[in-house]
């Protein structure tokens, strides 16, 4: 469980609820301090057992791949969208260039440790077991000859193993679904009251595709409004606030 206080809002969850709240607008990038993220998930792993007796499957390390995908989500959507001509205040890339900076700082301290965890597990699994002595015929053994390279072999097939454990669960991104999508286009609403269908940041056409089911979705409940002036222009996209009532 992580908590996160910053400009007088606190966020309480787990780093999965942190992508999560970020990929649906509920917090923005600004909102999350990445390099003190990272020193908290690294004082975790490091008070673990994993850590000291160099085991990478361990609750320890299921850690790292989590962490590593908020600060990748945080990145991205600092980045600026291609359809954006408007430059932006100085100020903002100012503040945004520190976050990015910010985030390849805790990008390297993570990598700092994935590559202390991969070295430990295979220094551990290039150990051989001394054989057990068996009760029985003291019968003379033939020796064979010793093979050169084979512990190095081992070492280095057993470090390969480590990176693919650590490495792939990194590119694993959760699924957009529909009711997320649409949490995030109302949260974009709140926030800047007008805003275009392409300023959207999406990762793939699928992703792009659940956020225009989620805008149909908001017009047919009333949440949104869409106006397209041309064929094929722009669509802009507009909150509905309700109406207040009468003061009587």
């Amino acid at each position: 469980m992580l908590r996160l206080e910053r400009d007088g809002k606190t966020f309480q969850g787990s780093l999965a609820d942190l992508a999560a709240a970020l990929r649906a607008g509920e917090l923005i990038p600004g909102e999350v301090p990445l390099l003190a993220l990272t020193q908290a998930v690294l004082n975790q792993l490091q008070s673990g057992p994993g850590w000291i007796q160099g085991e990478v499957s361990g609750p320890p390390a299921e850690l790292l791949p989590p962490l590593a995908a908020v600060i990748a989500l945080k990145t991205r959507l600092l980045l600026p969208t291609p359809q954006s001509n408007d430059p932006a205040p100085e100020d903002d890339l100012q503040a945004d260039w520190d976050e990015m900076t910010s985030g390849l700082e805790a990008l390297a301290e993570l990598e700092q440790a994935v590559q202390f965890l991969s070295g430990r597990r295979a220094a551990r699994q290039g150990l051989i077991p001394a054989p057990v002595p068996r009760p029985g015929l003291d019968l003379p053994r033939q020796q064979r000859p010793r093979r050169q390279g084979q512990n190095l072999s081992r070492l280095l097939e057993a470090a390969r193993a480590a990176v693919r454990e650590v490495d792939v669960p990194l590119l694993a991104r959760e699924r957009l679904s529909l009711r997320g999508a649409l949490n995030a286009l109302v949260a974009f609403g709140k926030r800047l009251r007008h805003f275009t269908f392409g300023g959207i940041t999406a990762q793939d056409w699928g992703e792009r595709t659940t956020y225009f089911a989620a805008l149909l979705e908001g017009l047919k409940t009333g949440e949104l409004q869409a106006e397209q002036s041309e064929p094929f222009g722009e669509i802009r996209i507009e909150l509905i606030t309700p109406a207040e009532p009468p003061q009587g």
